[in-house]
């Protein structure tokens, strides 16, 4: 009886002074619950924008790249399935490759003020940038955008005109918005219905909300990008945008600086597509070298 109890204390102590392997910093980085996640607000247009930033690490204690996304037109495409974890779990996707994400809502959508205005998303974009460069432990320098659909065209938009934007990524994106000119009054009615659009007078002037979707066409500014990098991406099955679009902006990209991925049967709504992700991810690690 004593011999089986000094075996047993014996082998505790031993448990006790076993070296154990500490846990990798992508372990860590990989816990989404031990990221560090700080929400903002800009004011645009006297509308309040509502986002948020998510770090890979709980305590950042230098400079990181950051991918600002930017959503596309709520209810876009097909219906969206239950299971879809939203642009959250797209954030937490990206910053598992050692960046950080931003995630906002354009006016008319989400936590956001105001009414859907294409024209005014460029200028909601405008306001988080100059938010984000002003971010400590965001690296001014390496500030990319990811637009996914009409987010997409504003993202073209804006990298066109603003210098401080690293790198450019557009999935599903539209090449013109051709389909807005036919129908506006029924265009109008549809955005009322999914909560776009909350203000009874808003348009005040139908002509101008229009134009605001000519101003931006993504095949003439994205001839205009200063970056180094671009990535196009497009599903050969989207229901939504065919897939010409995704090369015709391709066509009108710099030389030599965008790339084209077309996903085989990828629909619209490409973030729950994990090729797409993959692709992503890859693509930041390139532009990042």
């Amino acid at each position: 009886m004593e011999i089986t109890l000094i075996t047993l204390w014996f082998r505790k102590l031993l448990d006790a002074l076993r070296i154990r392997k500490s846990p990798s910093l992508k372990d860590v980085v990989d816990k989404p619950m031990e990221r560090r996640r700080e929400t903002f607000t800009v004011v645009s247009d006297g509308i309040t924008i509502r986002g948020w930033v998510l770090f890979p690490v709980a305590a950042p204690a230098r400079l990181y790249p950051v991918v600002v996304i930017c959503h596309g037109i709520p209810g876009s495409g097909t219906a969206r399935p239950q299971h879809d974890p939203g642009y959250e779990g797209l954030a937490q996707e990206l910053v598992s490759t050692g960046v950080a994400a931003v995630v906002f809502n354009f006016r008319g959508c989400g936590d956001s003020g105001g009414d859907f205005d294409m024209i005014g998303w460029t200028r909601d974009l405008e306001a988080v940038l100059d938010r984000i460069l002003n971010t400590p432990h965001l690296d001014p320098t390496r500030v990319m955008l990811l637009g996914f659909s009409g987010g997409g065209a504003a993202a073209i938009k804006v990298a066109a005109d603003n210098p401080s934007v690293y790198a450019l990524a557009s999935v599903a994106a539209p090449a013109n918005f051709d389909i807005f000119e036919n129908t506006p009054a029924k265009i109008i009615e549809d955005f009322r219905k999914r909560g776009l659009i909350k203000d009874p007078g808003f348009p005040p002037n139908v002509e101008r909300w229009i134009d605001g979707f000519r101003q931006i066409e993504p095949r003439r500014w994205i001839a205009y990008f200063k970056g180094k990098w671009a990535l196009i991406v497009h599903g050969d099955q989207d229901e939504l945008i065919p897939v010409e679009h995704a090369r015709e902006l391709a066509r009108a990209a710099p030389a030599g600086v965008a790339e084209l991925s077309i996903i085989p049967g990828g629909v619209h709504r490409l973030r729950l597509d994990p090729r797409c992700v993959d692709a992503l991810k890859e693509w930041i690690g390139k532009t990042l070298g």
